[in-house]
Parts: structure tokens; sequence; C-alpha cells
């Protein structure tokens, strides 16, 4: 009787379609923590800016217009809140943006924008 095995060159296919496989399921692994890790900036960003809002509405005083920036440090990274209190048609109301985004960054690729208004009261 006579033992039958696998080649060399079915071995080395079967090898290589192995590591095609492999190489795919990791490069997928890599772009869902990217993803996760975008998520948990943009969830942070979101969280700082509904709390700036927050402490803009809870306040007694009327908001004057215009724009500030402040830096806040949340979860070991450093933000910038940027509150802009702009006039409406309406004189007994005002609009605010506020939008966040990691220190550093461009302003205009802010992770999160809030819009919110206040009325005088």
């Amino acid at each position: 009787m006579r033992v039958r095995g696998f080649t060399l060159l079915e071995v080395l296919i079967a090898l290589a379609v192995l590591a095609l496989s492999a190489a795919a399921v990791l490069r997928q692994t890599q772009l869902g923590i990217q993803q996760q890790q975008v998520l948990e900036l943009k969830s942070s960003a979101m969280w700082i800016a509904d709390d700036a809002i927050a402490r803009l509405s809870a306040q007694p005083q009327w908001p004057e217009p215009g724009r500030s920036e402040n830096k806040v440090a949340v979860r070991g990274q450093e933000w910038t809140v940027v509150t802009d209190v702009q006039t409406t048609p309406e004189p007994t109301l005002r609009k605010i943006v506020v939008s966040v985004n990691v220190s550093g960054q461009p302003e205009d690729s802010a992770l999160a924008s809030f819009t919110a208004y206040r009325g005088q009261y």
C-alpha cells in the first residue's frame, strides 16, 4: 500500500491563501480600532460641548455677543472650546454656537459643534 500526502506546491498554495486571509482580518481589525478611537474622541467632544451650553444657559446674566476660546482638560486630553454668541433678528434671543476640537487641530475640523438659543427672561 502506498501512502499519499500533500505535495510541496499544494502546501505552499494553502499557506498563501491562509496568509491572505490573515492579512484581510488584520486590516479589518485595525480599521475597527481606528473607528473606535474616533468615536471615543467624538463622544468626549459632544459631552464637552453639551457642558459648555449648559453652563451658558445656567448663568444668570444675559450672554453678550462675541467669540471666546477656552482650553479644557478632559480624560487626559486637552480640548479647545470655541463659543460664539450671536444676535438674532429677535432682540430677546441669542444664538449660541459651541465647537469643540482636540487642541492643536484646525478649527474648521471640529469634532462636535452644537447650536442652542437662549431667550432673555
